[in-house]
Order: C-alpha cells, then structure tokens, then sequence
C-alpha cells in the first residue's frame, strides 16, 4: 500500500513540474517594423552559409529591457541591436553547420585518442512555429520573457563572391 501511495505521489509531482513550451508575451515593450530574413553564402566554402534576421525597433518603451536571443527555423542565435541608417535593428546570424567533420584519432593504445572531442548533444527546440515565425527572448527586470513575430518576410539570398 505504502508503495503505491509513493507511486502516485511521485507521478503527481513529476507531471506537475514546468511546462516545456516557455510562456509567450502577447504584447512585448518593443515597437517594431516588418521583420525579414536573408539567406546568404561565403564565397568560400570555409565562409560558410546561413540567415540573418533583422527586426527593426521602432520604439523601445523601457530601457531595462534587453533582446537576448532569436529562435527561427529550428535554430537559436545571439541578437545584436545596432543603429543602421540612423533607426535601431536587432539582427541574429543563423550560421548553417558546416559539413566538415573533426579528425578522430583511432588508436590501440586508448591513451592516444585523448584529443578525441565527444559528439555534441542536439538540444531540444523549445518552441512550435512555422517558418516565417520567430520568437524573441528578452530580460525584463531579472526575468527572461519571450514574444512571437509573425509574418517575417523573405529577400532574395545574398552570395557573396
């Protein structure tokens, strides 16, 4: 009897504990203009490829406020806000992965393939959009707090020579 009550007790508090879907802002502090991303290419293969998205702020409410980070197309990205042509723009680079894969030292002797490094873990997206959706992380306060953009408009990829 005392296992089950445990049991049931266990399961009540696990499936109580926090949501995996963060909690989305209906209305952020952050006035902002048409949203668009771009597709770009290096002119090298070791320059890489990727998106940059930019948000234009047009009217920041709170000075406290600081955009973090940017999640689009299943990828996460640092934001940056910086003045271009006189009006503020949050811009996150979304970099592709690059298709080179590490060296790995394959050896008898185990001590040999110390400088091995260990695959890196695929983390989870946290969030259910579509792809021309976006969603915005930013502290207000001490608080981290997220808001969804709609409607991101798509320009013509950018391939640099």
């Amino acid at each position: 009897m005392k296992i089950l009550i445990g049991t049931i007790l266990v399961m009540t508090f696990s499936l109580s504990g926090c949501s995996s879907q963060k909690k989305l802002v209906e209305n952020p502090p952050f006035e902002m203009g048409q949203a668009t991303c771009q597709s770009w290419v290096g002119g090298r293969p070791e320059s890489g490829s990727g998106i940059k998205l930019e948000i234009p702020i047009l009217l920041e409410n709170t000075d406290n406020m600081k955009m973090q980070q940017a999640y689009f197309r299943g990828k996460m990205a640092n934001i940056k806000v910086r003045s271009k042509d006189g009006k503020l723009v949050a811009t996150a680079n979304f970099l592709n992965k690059s298709l080179e894969k590490p060296d790995i030292i394959m050896h008898e002797d185990a001590k040999q393939e110390v400088g091995n490094q260990p695959p890196k873990l695929e983390e989870k997206f946290p969030f259910e959009i579509s792809q021309d959706e976006c969603v915005v992380s930013y502290l207000d306060g001490d608080k981290v707090k997220y808001f969804k953009i709609e409607n991101i408009k798509e320009k013509k990829p950018l391939i640099y020579k």
